[in-house]
């Protein structure tokens, strides 16, 4: 590990070339999660239609629903808040 932190910092040509592929690793992984995120929505309408169709109860199921993705963005939330944090500290 230290062996790659000195040739970055000795090559910055290599450290150019590392900074682009984490760049475009970081841009890929954005980019896939959007699709899935567009996907997911599409089908929470389509099952939305289906349960106001059949007569199912939809606003419970999407206040569930709600429920926990508030609680998950949440738990997110405080676990990336010390990464950002760390961040901050370093400027």
């Amino acid at each position: 590990m230290e062996q790659l932190v000195e040739l970055l910092s000795g090559n910055p040509l290599a450290l150019a070339v590392a900074v682009i592929v984490a760049v475009m690793i970081l841009l890929s992984f954005f980019r896939k999660a959007v699709q899935l995120l567009i996907v997911v929505v599409a089908a929470a309408v389509l099952y939305a239609a289906y349960l106001q169709v059949s007569g199912g109860d939809a606003p419970e199921t999407f206040r569930q629903i709600q429920e926990t993705v508030s609680l998950s963005l949440g738990r997110l939330g405080a676990t990336l808040k010390p990464l950002f944090e760390l961040l901050k500290s370093w400027k």
